[in-house]
């Protein structure tokens, strides 16, 4: 029963048997991938929300998602150990529950919390018009106008740290089924298919796996097109930086869609039926050269077995060897698990190829953490908006780059110094293109009192002295007429609200003399109405071409660096013994983790954080950030991003001198003569 489709002894219907195919198995596992990759992403996709929702900085959204890779850490060896002896699609299943639980758990922070009292304020049903009514602790920011009175600084209830734990939580059961995902899949499609055409199988896996990313950026942009709280009226259009979507809502779908998949990989067999020459179903288990199956009767070697059948059966004897046959399988399992480590870290080429993903992984944490960020922040989209201009473009990019990789490397076969040097040459073009884009975005943040000589911010000038915004927060509104945005309808000199505070007007600081950064002159108040009119929220900067050279150079880039991510798959499989693939994997989640996936998102947060003008503070602490230096966020990001590449190219480097005599084709289950001159290669390698 170890090769016919099922759930445990019973249930294994004789129609299931003809989907016991790699292609069945590849079909299956790569649109699980899709989902996975869809959670992940969707995840990066609402971050902005999130950290808004919660008031939480950068630096700490990194630390929260360090949980994925905390699990990755401390049980990636073990279950890529013992997972890989054991029914791997049952242990792969077990893991997409685990990922699907994850999800939910995500869920509990808007459950228990609800929307919010600040995302509710800015809708029709809670709406109040008595604004000059009110009393200071439950005002209303993006109402306030210029006041002979001063405001007096509000202090909120601080936000709970149970968001922060329910989020970390969710993201830790989630390295699980992302461990037992990636450290199984793969070395079991490997393990029963032709190795020719692994690379093309992989390919396919990849691409399938990347069309996550794009669904996941499409669901969050359709989950946040709708308010936080889909029951009532929002009063602010979707560019406003105040608008929250319902971030939660994706959770839901993912979460339920895994467990429907958790169930039908679970069906698979421990090992895929393979066919031998005269067409019938071969006895012999591959990689396992000491299988006797295939022997006739009277020439299987003698065993304890059959020497016990004349053994007298004694039940207190019977117990004993049982528990002593339990003991050594424990104990050699143990010993093997070292022994597989040992062999793992001395391996200099596995080791070298590992730590070359290792830096191109922390050069690409800002982007992969914070592509909405980057996009609201440099070229001014809107949360929902930039979902999809990151999402589309780079992803078909990408499923292009793994389709045509691995559709060449399985029809042409070409040296193994041409797969590893090509990482080389792609590695160069990241570099140029990170440092391209410190280059691309708008140059200013169009904020009237914005100091681009490194001064910050100068709110306060002569035309709002009188108005009393000091304790404001960060409410934006846009003058049509010189383009300018005001950090409030305060700063803005306004003296009335209409429209249900979409529109404020009389105000006294919109005069031309009165833009970036000038000293501020008290305008005209007699000047015509439409010049005296601001909106709520900031104004649209016109980025010229720089977006579309980005959108450009990011899809290339994307294309060329999937194209490469093959050949490194392959020489964790060919550099090590055919026992060891689900190891190797397991040790490359383990440093990833450690070293990229964790230090990655923390030290980008950071130094995202670093060029942030206006933080969201209650009672003295900080929250997330409203407005960033542009200029300074994508030098710091890009610049930081670079040189953690130029380090991985130079690794990629070492990796094609080490592996260039590498056979990347070669068929190592086919007999015992040719796993032997493989073991013969993996130990030249080391």
């Amino acid at each position: 029963m170890a090769d016919t489709c099922g759930l445990g002894p019973c249930f294994r219907p004789v129609w299931l048997r003809k989907y016991a195919t790699p292609r069945c198995f590849l079909l299956v596992y790569g649109l699980l991938g899709t989902i996975q990759a869809m959670a992940y992403i969707y995840f990066v996709a609402t971050l902005t929300t999130l950290e808004k929702r919660f008031k939480i900085p950068s630096k700490t959204t990194g630390i929260v998602m360090s949980g994925n890779e905390i699990s990755q850490i401390v049980l990636s060896l073990t279950l890529s150990y013992y997972g890989g002896q054991g029914n791997r699609p049952l242990w792969i299943a077990w893991g997409v529950a685990f990922s699907g639980l994850s999800c939910y758990i995500l869920v509990l922070p808007h459950m228990v919390y609800g929307p919010g009292k600040n995302a509710l304020a800015l809708t029709e049903e809670y709406f109040d018009t008595h604004f000059y009514n009110m009393t200071s602790e439950v005002r209303d920011d993006s109402l306030a106008v210029c006041s002979a009175t001063s405001y007096d600084k509000t202090c909120e209830e601080m936000a709970s740290i149970m968001p922060l734990v329910l989020i970390f939580l969710s993201q830790f059961v989630l390295g699980i089924g992302s461990t037992l995902y990636y450290a199984l899949g793969q070395p079991y499609l490997d393990d029963n298919s032709k190795k020719t055409q692994t690379p093309m199988l992989l390919g396919c896996v990849l691409a399938l796996r990347t069309l996550g990313p794009a669904m996941g950026f499409a669901l969050g942009s359709g989950c946040l097109n709708v308010y936080i709280d889909p029951s009532v009226t929002p009063v602010i259009t979707k560019r406003d930086p105040r608008w929250l979507g319902a971030w939660w809502l994706g959770w839901i779908i993912l979460g339920t869609t895994m467990l429907m998949f958790s169930f039908i990989i679970a069906l698979f067999p421990r090992q895929l039926p393979r066919t031998g020459p005269s067409g019938r179903p071969s006895l012999s288990v591959p990689g396992n050269p000491t299988n006797t199956k295939q022997l006739p009767h009277e020439e299987q070697p003698l065993t304890k077995a059959m020497l016990s059948d004349f053994m007298p059966n004694d039940p207190v004897s019977s117990k004993h060897k049982e528990i002593v046959h339990i003991q050594e399988a424990s104990a050699k399992k143990a010993e093997g698990f070292k022994m597989g480590l040992k062999r793992l870290i001395l391996n200099k080429l596995l080791m070298a190829n590992i730590m070359a993903g290792v830096f191109y992984i922390l050069g690409a944490s800002g982007y992969m953490t914070y592509t909405i960020k980057y996009l609201e922040t440099q070229f001014q989209k809107s949360a929902a908006g930039a979902n999809i201009i990151a999402g589309v473009p780079a992803i078909l990019a990408t499923v292009a780059g793994f389709l045509i990789s691995g559709y060449v490397i399985s029809r042409f076969k070409p040296r193994t110094s041409l797969v590893l040097g090509w990482n080389v040459f792609v590695g160069c073009v990241y570099i140029a293109g990170e440092i391209l884009f410190i280059f691309l975005g708008c140059t200013n943040n169009g904020l009237q009192g914005f100091q681009s000589t490194g001064e910050g911010l100068q709110l306060i000038n002569d035309c709002n002295t009188n108005c009393h915004c000091d304790n404001l927060r960060y409410t934006p509104v846009c003058s049509g007429a010189s383009g300018v945005t005001y950090y409030s309808a305060c700063h803005a000199g306004c003296n009335y609200v209409f429209n249900n505070s979409k529109g404020f007007g009389n105000c006294t600081c919109l005069s031309p003399t009165n833009l970036l950064g000038s000293g501020g002159v008290t305008s005209d108040t007699n000047s015509t109405t439409i010049t005296n009119i601001v909106t709520a929220g900031p104004c649209l900067v016109n980025c010229g071409s720089n977006f579309i050279i980005f959108l450009i150079t990011t899809c290339i880039m994307h294309s060329l660096g999937s194209s490469g991510k093959i050949g490194n798959i392959l020489v964790n499989y060919r550099c090590v013994m055919p026992e060891d693939k689900s190891f190797a994997q397991g040790l490359v989640l383990v440093l990833v983790s450690l070293l990229a996936f964790i230090p990655g998102p923390i030290i980008f947060g950071s130094i995202i954080d670093a060029a942030c003008l206006v933080w969201d503070e209650t009672c003295g602490e900080k929250g997330n950030c409203w407005l960033y230096h542009k200029d300074n966020f994508r030098l710091y990001l890009n610049l930081t991003a670079a040189g953690f590449t130029v380090v991985g190219m130079l690794l990629d480097a070492l990796v094609w001198w080490l592996g260039r005599g590498l056979n990347l084709y070669e068929e190592t289950d086919v007999s015992r003569s040719k796993e032997g001159s493989r073991n013969h290669n993996f130990r030249q390698l080391k």
